[in-house]
């Protein structure tokens, strides 16, 4: 055997043992390091990442440790948009198997495995099957995609993620809850589809498994009296005072250790339940140096340490509020009532009572104003020290302002789906299903200070003309010169 031949054997079998090594380490970390593997996302939206309320209620349906099984069936080939909606849901059972060890997913193809389809009893293409121990819960293509757009923008939208979380929350309870908002006196109404309506929130609240219904105490054929299924009673923004038997029946309610929300207006009905659980509405009208722009009546709140408002303060979200009623707890508070702010304005917030206007605009004046920061909506838990529950604790939210749970409202304040969900939640004892709702959107709202707008308008004002008298005598000048 020659020298050449010897050096190829030697480099060979030395290339093909490094490479057998460096296979052998390869598999060796993958299996070592496989049930520690991280995902990352990138994406401006992090659309591939589950939301945060889903991943929530993943982990409430892991606490008893039962198999959630998801089977996602394709969609009709040769259709045009098969490949995305296959793609699609394949993305999405996987992501949701990835993230839960309760979770079994499947992707199964309509046409070749119709077995498994007579096995579930499915009978039409992309539709996607959740089980859990005896629950069960369909999703029909219909719900997963919608169109949306006209004409040459229209497209296929995917609303995947939103269904399955909707089903989640059907398989975490047996039946579904009832909360009654109160009609008779003006207030928001959950059939209303106007702009200062509640069937916004109502919707929102049916993909929680709350079902939203008016409650009139006055015109039932019987005794008027709370439902027995209410899980909770909202009072948002009555126009006319409650009589003495729909205030009786409320304290009544709070004493059983019912959940209740009231919201006011500035100058607007004050229900006495409210003093009689240690709340104080204040006369004025909630201002801040800080708003919404382009309105001076909508603060921009601060958010408090409460679970209601953890979710909403960790993303930065800001729920936008409109003519805001001030409000405080009675000093020294109530025996057996724990009060908690949860929004308030920032320390150059003030509670305005009238007074001179500076450039068509309302000025903190300590003479008559009251200085920030003043709250805009409060928690409270009565215990049976206070005397008001009988059984239990009670819980009741009051709030400043109604028409932040309102249709014109809901969609425009990034956070106020959030913050209405969550007060929802919290009302009726579903701690553990408080979390973000939905996918946090990339809302840029501008928030100003009175500071800044001055500044701003003198740049509208001044710099520009300014700036156009400059380059008019610079063109004068260099014509002149010619």
């Amino acid at each position: 055997m020659n020298s050449t031949l010897r050096r190829r054997l030697a480099y060979g079998s030395n290339a093909t043992l490094v490479t057998i090594l460096l296979i052998t380490t390869v598999i060796l970390l993958y299996v070592v390091l496989e049930p520690y593997r991280v995902r990352v996302d990138l994406s401006a939206d992090q659309g591939s990442v589950l939301m945060a309320d889903t991943a929530n209620k993943l982990r409430l349906l892991q606490a008893d440790g039962e198999t959630v099984t998801i089977t996602a069936f394709s969609a009709q080939e040769g259709k045009k948009e098969a490949y995305f909606k296959n793609r699609a849901l394949r993305d999405l059972v996987e992501e949701l198997d990835y993230a839960s060890p309760i979770v079994e997913s499947q992707f199964v193809d309509f046409d070749r495995e119709r077995l498994t389809a007579e096995r579930l009893g499915v009978t039409e293409y992309g539709t996607v099957v959740i089980q859990r121990g005896d629950a069960r819960v369909d999703l029909k293509d219909r719900e997963l995609f919608r169109r949306v757009g006209k004409g040459a923008d229209k497209a296929l939208e995917f609303l995947g993620e939103t269904a399955i979380n909707q089903a989640f929350s059907q398989l975490m309870s047996d039946s579904r809850r009832t909360i009654y908002a109160l009609v008779g006196h003006g207030e928001l109404d959950p059939e209303d589809r106007e702009p200062g309506g509640l069937a916004e929130l109502a919707a929102a609240a049916r993909q929680e498994h709350y079902d939203l219904k008016r409650l009139d105490l006055l015109r039932a054929e019987e005794a008027p009296r709370i439902p027995d299924d209410a899980a909770g009673v909202l009072v948002l923004r009555p126009r006319v005072p409650l009589t003495a038997v729909e205030e009786d029946l409320l304290l009544g309610w709070v004493a059983s250790g019912g959940g209740l929300m009231m919201a006011v207006e500035p100058q607007g009905v004050v229900p006495s339940a409210l003093g009689r659980v240690g709340v104080v509405v204040p006369d004025g009208l909630v201002l801040d140096k800080l708003l919404v722009f382009p309105y001076k009546d909508r603060p921009v709140p601060r958010y408090r340490n409460h679970i209601v408002t953890q979710a909403l303060a960790d993303e930065l979200l800001v729920t936008v509020l409109a003519g805001v009623a001030p409000l405080q707890a009675s000093v020294p508070p109530l025996e057996g009532v724990r009060s908690t702010t949860l929004l308030e304005t920032s320390r150059d917030g003030w509670i305005e009572r009238g007074g001179a206007l500076l450039n068509g605009e309302a000025q903190f004046e300590p003479e008559i104003d009251t200085k920030g920061p003043a709250a805009m909506a409060l928690a409270l838990e009565l215990s049976r020290d206070s005397g008001l529950v009988k059984r239990g604790t009670a819980r009741v939210l009051v709030l400043g302002d109604a028409d932040v749970f309102s249709n014109a409202l809901l969609a425009e304040g990034p956070g106020n789906v959030t913050f209405a969900v969550n007060c929802l939640r919290w009302l009726v004892g579903d701690d553990g299903r408080l979390s973000m709702v939905g996918r946090p959107q990339a809302v840029r709202r501008l928030t100003l200070s009175s500071d800044d707008l001055a500044a701003l308008r003198w740049v509208v004002i001044g710099l520009g003309p300014m700036l156009a008298v400059v380059l008019g005598a610079a063109m004068w000048a260099r014509r002149r010169g010619r």
